[in-house]
């Protein structure tokens, strides 16, 4: 809808809806608007002293997430995605591995456990149209039907 007009849970201000980032897992617009998130990267830029934003600053601010309790949660999971139980094998711009993501509730913000990339991707759809899991499998048992000829 194209004059669509959306409250920025941010400075509070209702905004048209080009005012706001897509998400990728989502139709919802990605909270705060464009504008307040400029703001934010920007004094954080500056707080940081022209630096990026650090892991621990990620986990405190997003998650409310220490790096210890990170790490205790890393290891509880010994090391492994909570869903498919397979190692990270997302890779950073330097190569190495990716840390696991903090998979939390969009809605509580709650924490629940360390996913792959793979499956935080999944989760994130799904929990956003719980139908859609039914509707992958319906889909993928049509075309085993089809293959199987």
């Amino acid at each position: 809808m194209t004059g669509e007009l959306i409250l920025c849970r941010r400075c509070g201000e209702t905004k048209a809806r080009s005012a706001f980032n897509n998400q990728g897992h989502s139709s919802l617009p990605r909270q705060p608007c464009k504008q307040c998130r400029s703001v934010a990267r920007r004094a954080e830029y500056i707080a940081s002293g022209g630096s990026r934003v650090s892991h621990a600053q990620v986990l405190r601010d997003k998650y409310g997430l220490t790096p210890e309790q990170y790490d205790r949660m890393l290891q509880d999971q010994h090391g492994l995605c909570a869903i498919c139980g397979q190692p990270e094998t997302r890779v950073g711009s330097g190569g190495e591995p990716r840390r696991l993501s903090v998979d939390h509730d969009h809605r509580t913000g709650a924490v629940r456990q360390l996913l792959c990339g793979r499956c935080n991707s999944v989760t994130w759809a799904v929990e956003e149209s719980p139908g859609l899991l039914d509707e992958v499998r319906k889909y993928l048992e049509r075309h085993r039907r089809l293959g199987d000829g």
